[in-house]
């Protein structure tokens, strides 16, 4: 099983997007038992959300110049 700190940087950097089913599974059961890297990941992924959505919105708004 993973700790918080490889869980926190493979969530972070990206890594457990690319990485095997073995990993992930690894990543869930931590997930399970962890309640502070559950909250975590939450927060990562409003984060994520809202500087999507601020994304968006630069692209949209036209520009001044």
């Amino acid at each position: 099983m993973l700790t918080c700190k490889d869980y926190i940087f493979k969530l972070t950097s990206g890594q457990l997007e690319e990485a095997g089913t073995v990993e992930r599974l690894w990543a869930v059961q931590h997930r399970m038992v962890c309640r502070h890297c559950r909250a975590f990941t939450r927060n990562d992924q409003r984060l994520d959300d809202i500087m999507q959505a601020y994304k968006e919105q630069l692209s949209k708004t036209p520009d001044s110049t």
